[in-house]
């Protein structure tokens, strides 16, 4: 008899069976940090601790508490990055309190909104040999409460440019699996959500081709948390993140426990 083929599930279910872990660098799913403190070999700025009454997987998770504007966030530098260096995926679970708020229109204003950054590298320009900040995952919200997101770099000088989705989403209390991937060699940008590409963002500018890229050869700090640069209505946002990875290769979704 012929033996039965597999069907295409089949195969990928397998592949991805016995396929090899990626060797996670830089991994955090907090629970062996005790409730209201954040990681050792992070650096805390604002109001951020793990809570043990909310989690993607496991028991406990990062809560990033409301705050009007300003940051909220974990900062790592140390061996870790030169091992990543300029080629590296990341990733991590969030979810944010509904209803989220809505820009603080300032006085004299009709509308107003907020740009937000959840993960940034410091690093030193491949193209001007000057500061920058790469900003590989960012959201700009408006008045309807939905957000874009954005690729950008911040410079020291130099002022800021970068690239935002054409469409829009909502924020969502459900955890949501946000992906992305840097390449100093290729200078390549790619951001993914729940496993999906969001193509607008994407940079693919090529070996050499620094402008509108800058993506660095290694970055001196990494920072993951909730930075809104602009003041959110009602006291502001409250985020919860769980699940911190980072590797050479991709490292794809962790089961829900």
């Amino acid at each position: 008899m012929l033996p039965r083929l597999l069907s295409a599930a089949s195969v990928l279910f397998f592949a991805s069976a016995f396929a090899e872990a990626p060797k996670l660098i830089i991994s955090e799913d907090f629970e062996n940090v005790p409730v209201g403190e954040t990681p050792k070999g992070f650096v805390k700025k604002g109001a951020l601790g793990v809570v043990d009454d909310v989690s993607h997987s496991g028991k406990k998770s990062l809560r990033i508490e409301p705050a009007t504007k300003g940051p909220r966030t974990l900062t790592k530098t140390g061996p870790e990055l030169a091992v990543l260096g300029g080629q590296f995926w990341g990733r991590f679970y969030f979810k944010v309190k509904l209803p989220s708020p809505l820009p603080l229109v300032p006085e004299g204003k009709k509308s107003a909104g907020i740009h937000t950054t959840f993960v940034s590298g410091r690093a030193t320009s491949p193209l001007f040999n000057d500061p920058i900040e790469v900003r590989l995952m960012g959201c700009s919200t408006n008045m309807t409460g939905t957000y874009a997101w954005m690729y950008n770099v911040q410079t020291a000088k130099r002022g800021e440019f970068g690239v935002g989705a054409k469409t829009r989403s909502k924020y969502s209390d459900e955890w949501t699996l946000a992906e992305w991937s840097v390449d100093h060699a290729t200078q390549s940008y790619h951001f993914f959500i729940n496993g999906q590409e969001v193509s607008d963002i994407a940079v693919n500018k090529g070996p050499g081709k620094f402008e509108g890229a800058e993506l660095p050869a290694v970055y001196e700090s990494l920072t993951f948390g909730w930075l809104n640069y602009q003041a959110a209505a009602g006291g502001g946002f409250t985020v919860w993140i769980d699940d911190l990875a980072l590797s050479k290769t991709r490292i794809g979704p962790t089961p829900a426990k």
